[in-house]
């Protein structure tokens, strides 16, 4: 099946590939009404990323107590010519949930020193990748950019129709701990499907540590992750031209050790109730949450088992000196 997409001409450097946005806006409408009426509640954690979830996660990063960004930077870092060497002839660089691509400028830099010129597909469903895209391209002469606005699936399929070439696919962020562990799988697999003999996985995964340095990450003082949290019903708000007060809601986040996971939720504040177009009635009770987001917290054995599961095997692996954080390069 051929994937639909549209192709947008930024320059002589920089494509975009637009999949269907109006299915998109029609799948998030269905999926909070669902998501809200269920009992327990929850909205999947990639309705956080509108342009402003995306700006406000990116505040996130920058805080001092989300160790996650600078520790995979570090290892990046430090490391990103053995991952260059470790890809020898591979010109073309996939990434899934791209952002602002800051931590893939070391790959980057290190792919154009061995074979240039290299070709980047960020993927991601905010068009903060056409602001990211610009910045690259006045940093690196020797690349070029063809974004893909869109949700994974969709993206793999076009980078399957039009890029048989060797290539690398990054998926940075430990954003793989979103997925709840069968899904996590599922989309390993998706992604493996996707890969030709030959193509390899550079996949971030955040580990087990100290539960008081996971609690802080989530709730860091200057309160960006719980308006990065709130910023979900604002967004319901917007697209659904709706008044939910914001102020009923609360952000809370905790580490649940049974199943090795940091949990996000929205509280309410009172018992209140409201439609969406049309819904019928969405009630609250007091302290009834809705759960946002899950971030899994990854062990070694974890990790391999999910390699496996996938078709993949792991052929590299880097760990900052804290243990905090891991770097995984698989191949099919």
């Amino acid at each position: 099946m051929q994937a639909r997409y549209e192709k947008e001409h930024v320059n002589d450097r920089f494509s975009l590939y637009h999949t269907g946005g109006n299915e998109n806006a029609s799948a998030f409408a269905d999926d909070v009404i669902a998501g809200l009426k269920a009992k327990p509640k929850a909205i999947s954690p990639k309705y956080f990323y509108d342009d402003k979830g995306s700006e406000l996660f990116e505040k996130i990063c920058e805080t001092p107590e989300y160790y996650v960004t600078r520790t995979e930077a570090s290892i990046l870092k430090a490391h990103a010519a053995e991952i260059a060497a470790a890809n020898i002839g591979k010109n073309l660089i996939v990434e899934l949930g791209s952002g602002s691509s800051i931590k893939t400028r070391y790959i980057l830099n290190a792919f154009i020193k061995s074979i240039s010129p290299v070709t980047y597909v960020p993927i991601d469903v905010s068009e903060i990748l056409i602001q990211s895209g610009n910045l690259l391209l006045n940093d690196f002469e020797g690349l070029y950019v063809n974004g893909i606005i869109g949700e994974y699936e969709q993206a793999l399929e076009i980078v399957s129709e039009i890029y048989p070439r060797p290539k690398l696919f990054v998926f940075l962020g430990s954003s793989i701990g979103n997925f709840d562990l069968l899904h996590a799988e599922e989309f390993m697999k998706k992604i493996s499907a996707s890969m030709n003999s030959g193509d390899s996985l550079l996949i971030g995964f955040d580990l087990v540590k100290d539960e008081g340095i996971l609690k802080a990450a989530y709730n860091d003082s200057d309160g960006v992750t719980a308006e990065f949290n709130l910023n979900l019903i604002y967004r319901i708000n917007r697209e659904f031209n709706s008044e939910i007060n914001v102020n009923n809601f609360e952000h809370t986040a905790f580490f649940n050790p049974a199943k090795s996971r940091i949990e996000m939720h929205l509280i309410s504040r009172c018992d209140q109730s409201f439609s969406l177009n049309g819904s019928g009635e969405i009630s609250f009770r007091k302290n009834e949450t809705i759960h946002t987001e899950n971030s899994y917290k990854f062990t070694d054995e974890m990790i391999k088992e999910l390699a496996q599961a996938s078709g993949l095997s792991i052929t590299n692996s880097w760990k900052d000196n804290n243990n905090y954080f891991e770097l995984c390069l698989m191949h099919k």
